[in-house]
């Protein structure tokens, strides 16, 4: 229930309007309490038998054991689908006129709205995402917000903040990702912010393509057995001076 429908709460039984729902005759607020504590019930019933672990929801280990459960993007569209809710999300339209005309923002900011086959807004929710977490790939950054926006959702319409937490989804993804990746040696510590900077302007300065150069940064890191590269940020520290110093060589024979 919106904000604004529990504004007003209307008396089926002497059509009185009540503007707080405490003041509704007692009959009819124990009935509607009643009512929606059983629906509740049955549909956190519904959610235990009907959701899977590690496709709809999901616990990552913790120094104290499994983290609260999560809820995925299937589950949260699951739930929705057996309510007959449908997504919205008004400002994704702002978000991609302005991609569109080149206003690259820091964070990316999605709002999902939940309705019922009315149109009435029933829940909404946000998700933001740094571009920096993707590298600058707008298109992911937009996708990760969107689906985050509508769990969040998800969660405000059937009070479920009680059984999952918002999403340790993508935390979850990150800590294999740095399984698969974590360093053998501590020369394979990637560069600092500082070094970052220095080599993307000198790429830029001799006009060196990125992605190319990277995946030359990524056969002489496997060579040595340093893990991958997918990005500029993740080259090892101890190829960052030998790297430098091939980057005019590399510019003549581009």
């Amino acid at each position: 229930m919106s904000s604004q429908e529990m504004a007003i709460v209307i008396d089926d039984e002497s059509t009185n309007i009540a503007i707080n729902p405490l003041d509704i005759p007692t009959t009819v607020f124990k009935n509607n309490l009643a009512r929606r504590s059983e629906n509740r019930q049955l549909l956190l019933n519904w959610i235990r038998s009907s959701l899977k672990e590690g496709i709809d929801y999901g616990s990552i280990p913790t120094k104290r054991g499994p983290s609260k459960p999560s809820l995925f993007k299937p589950g949260a569209e699951k739930i929705c689908g057996m309510l007959g809710i449908t997504v919205h999300f008004p400002s994704l339209k702002e978000t991609e006129q302005a991609f569109l005309q080149g206003l690259i923002p820091e964070y990316v900011m999605v709002r999902c709205e939940l309705k019922n086959i009315h149109g009435q807004t029933l829940a909404d929710g946000v998700g933001a995402r740094s571009l920096k977490q993707d590298y600058g790939d707008l298109n992911k950054a937009l996708k990760m917000a969107s689906k985050s926006a509508h769990i969040d959702a998800t969660l405000r319409l059937a009070g479920l903040s009680e059984v999952f937490t918002q999403d340790t989804e993508d935390m979850t993804n990150n800590l294999k990702k740095m399984n698969e990746n974590k360093p053998s040696t501590s020369s394979s510590t990637c560069i600092t912010e500082a070094q970052y900077r220095e080599l993307s302007n000198q790429l830029n300065k001799l006009n060196l393509d990125k992605e190319r150069f990277i995946a030359y940064c990524n056969k002489i890191a496997s060579a040595k057995s340093l893990g991958s590269i997918r990005s500029l940020n993740e080259l090892p520290v101890a190829l960052f001076d030998f790297v430098m110093k091939k980057l005019p060589e590399l510019s003549a024979a581009a």
